[in-house]
C-alpha cells in the first residue's frame, strides 16, 4: 500500500461501528460488559458483530465499563440496576444518538426532531427550566369591601 493510499483512521473505524452509532446500544453494551453475565462471543452474536469487535469496544470504553460496574454495585442496593433509563447519562446518550441520526436524514421533520432532542438534553442538564403548564381561566372576580356602599358613599 503506497503512501498516497487512504486508510481509515481509528476514529473513522469506530465511528462507523454499529456498536457506536446508537446511544442506547452503546450504553446497553457497556452495561452488559460491566455485568459480565454473557461472554464476548455471545454479545457479538446478539449485536451482530464479531467477538473481536466486542473486545475492542470493551478496551475503548474500559473507563466507562468500570464506572458502570461501580454504579451497578451501588444501585443493586437500591433495586434500580435494571433501569437503564434511570441514569441521566443514558438518557442524554439516547438524545444525542437521535440528534445524530436526524443530521443524516436532513429533512424538515428530522430537523424538528433534532431540535426537540437538543432541548430535552438542555432540560436534563438543567440549562433550561422544565416545561410547566399554566391554566388561565376566564372567570369574573367580584370584590366586596365590607363597610363601604358604592352607591351611597361615592
Amino acid at each position: 500500500m503506497g503512501d498516497d493510499a487512504k486508510r481509515p483512521g481509528d476514529l473513522e473505524v469506530w465511528h462507523k461501528s454499529p456498536l457506536e452509532r446508537a446511544g442506547w446500544r452503546k450504553t446497553q453494551l457497556i452495561r452488559q460488559l460491566a455485568l459480565g453475565e454473557l461472554t464476548q462471543a455471545r454479545l457479538g452474536e446478539m449485536y451482530g458483530v464479531s467477538q473481536a469487535s466486542i473486545s475492542k469496544f470493551g478496551i475503548r470504553h474500559r473507563a466507562e465499563v468500570e464506572m458502570v460496574k461501580e454504579q451497578l454495585a451501588e444501585r443493586a442496593q437500591e433495586g434500580m440496576e435494571h433501569l437503564w433509563v434511570a441514569k441521566k447519562a443514558n438518557r442524554v446518550a439516547e438524545y444525542q444518538a437521535t440528534a445524530e441520526r436526524m443530521n443524516e436524514l436532513n429533512t424538515a421533520r428530522a430537523h424538528e426532531i433534532k431540535i426537540s432532542s437538543l432541548k430535552a438534553v438542555a432540560e436534563e442538564m438543567g440549562e433550561l427550566p422544565a416545561r410547566t403548564q399554566v391554566n388561565v381561566s376566564q372567570s369574573s372576580v367580584t370584590y366586596e369591601i365590607v363597610g363601604v356602599n358604592p352607591e351611597t358613599d361615592l
